[in-house]
């Protein structure tokens, strides 16, 4: 028999854990609903000065500066000639595109060498920097600004960007996945920044999942929500990671990622770092960081933004498995992404970024996931054991349910309201359907992965990248070939 004493203790500790993690959600929703806030004001005011006579002002403008596209490739054969192909066809005065073949056993190199006429070349590195791995051979496209570079792969993506900045010479870098289209006009929405703020070092747009995409030369043609669970799942993560969440990050100056997958920086800047750092699995945000701690140690003006105008598409895992993997890594990156930045938290020096984002990321982001865990293990010992009556208990459940959903219908009202994309009836009806089953269905597994991810940073385990089979795009009238084994590190 419990002696009553200790009884009395444990159900205090109930007690006391419940109302601490049902003030920790509270704090969460409350921040969550100002950065929701400030995303729909940035967003509003972008659209409506946004216009296509600003564009071709850019375009014609001999001021523009010339941007060179990296684009690291590891197995990419099923959709990396739709990659260039894209790139070939952007609205923009300067373009470089640079393709680094990262050891790929897939033919990535001949199905572009088939595809486009190249010669081989000796050119020398512009920014000469430290890779792991070396160039082994470098091709030049005839009659096209654009370079393949071919080297041994060290399985990290950041390596093989590292490789294709050497041979960057524009003032501007954009950084995009093989597996991803540009919109014709994204680079000119996306540098646009640069060309009104001369303090602008960086700036990301949108990325958006490309299954259910169909392209016609090139360009996405039409667009559908996927119709398997899981990558519905993922185009409702991407809307509130990108409409909410870095529109309102960017709004209070605070924006602590730019994805890898598209965001430009000053090439200078990057140089001057080094590249990116090749051990890091959260090289996109370690970036970002290192030019906060820059910029505020130098004491100069800079700003680092997020357009909610220019897209890229890009494709996402299609199975459970591929995700698992994916989530893992983002977390293990996240932990040791904030374990580095740990001597800028509640920094007042550090500005938004020390004050506000990186004690959100630490509490909510990098603990989030073990919290809900422990938190429902709490509450059902509280309910068993009679200290909280279960009614309340479940009512508590359905309102973290329906404001989750409520979390998901928002980012859906404000898609819709600011793009055509996903308009269609059947892609709407999709989207809102999978909002409602997301927080039973994803939510659980998602925790546990996290949690595995976090519980790998802290100790120090090597970090992983894994290998996710690639279909390539769609293209009307048929599908892109696919190289069913193709394996591309995400």
């Amino acid at each position: 028999m419990i002696d009553p004493v200790v009884a009395q203790v444990v159900e205090s500790v109930l007690v006391v854990a419940t109302i601490a993690f049902a003030c920790y959600f509270l704090l969460y929703q409350l921040i969550y609903l100002v950065i929701v806030t400030r995303a729909i004001g940035a967003i509003t005011d972008e659209r409506r000065w946004a216009s296509d006579d600003l564009l071709s002002g850019t375009f014609a403008s001999p001021l523009t500066p010339g941007v060179s596209v990296l684009v690291p490739a590891h197995n990419e054969s099923a959709g990396v000639v739709a990659c260039v192909e894209s790139l070939l066809r952007l609205q923009y005065p300067q373009v470089q595109i640079v393709v680094v073949d990262d050891g790929s056993t897939d033919g990535t190199s001949e199905v572009l060498r088939e595809t486009y006429p190249m010669l081989r070349t000796d050119e020398d590195p512009v920014n000469p920097l430290e890779l792991l791995k070396p160039v082994e051979e470098v091709w030049r496209f005839v009659d096209r600004d654009a370079l393949l570079v071919r080297k041994v792969s060290s399985g990290r993506r950041a390596d093989a960007v590292n490789a294709a900045l050497q041979f960057a010479r524009h003032e501007l870098v954009c950084m995009i996945d093989g597996d991803s289209i540009l919109e014709p006009t994204a680079l000119l929405r996306v540098v646009q920044p640069f060309i009104d703020d001369p303090t602008v070092v960086a700036s990301g747009g949108i990325v958006r999942p490309a299954n259910g995409a169909v392209l016609l030369d090139a360009e996405i043609d039409s667009v559908e929500v996927p119709r398997t669970l899981i990558e519905r799942i993922q185009v409702l993560e991407y809307l509130r990671a990108f409409l909410v969440g870095r529109a309102g990050w960017s709004a209070i100056k605070g924006l602590l990622i730019i994805s890898g997958a598209f965001g430009v920086f000053r090439r200078d800047t990057l140089v001057s770092f080094g590249g990116l750092d090749a051990a890091s699995l959260a090289e996109d945000a370690e970036l970002v960081v290192a030019a906060h701690r820059h910029h505020r140690a130098a004491r100069e003006p800079y700003r680092i933004v997020f357009v909610a105008d220019p897209v890229c598409w890009t494709e996402v895992p299609s199975t459970w498995g591929a995700v698992a993997r994916q989530r893992k890594r983002w977390s293990q990156g996240l932990g040791e992404l904030l374990k580095g930045a740990r001597d800028m938290i509640m920094r007042p020096r550090f500005g938004t970024l020390g004050m506000v984002t990186l004690p959100y990321f630490w509490l909510f982001e990098q603990w989030g996931a073990p919290i809900v865990m422990l938190a429902f293990v709490f509450t059902v010992l509280t309910g068993a054991l009679g200290l909280i009556p279960w009614p309340v208990i479940g009512l508590a459940l359905a309102v973290s349910y329906f404001l989750a959903v409520a979390t998901s219908l928002l980012a859906i009202a404000i898609e819709l309201s600011a793009t055509r994309d996903y308009r269609r009836a059947r892609s709407v009806a999709r989207l809102v359907a999978t909002a409602f089953i997301e927080p039973i269905v994803f939510y659980f597994p998602h925790a546990v992965w996290r949690s595995i991810g976090l519980l790998r940073a802290i100790l120090s385990r090597p970090s992983e990248w894994g290998v996710q089979t690639r279909a390539g795009f769609v293209q009307r009238g048929g599908a892109v070939p696919v190289d069913g084994e193709a394996g591309a590190r995400r």
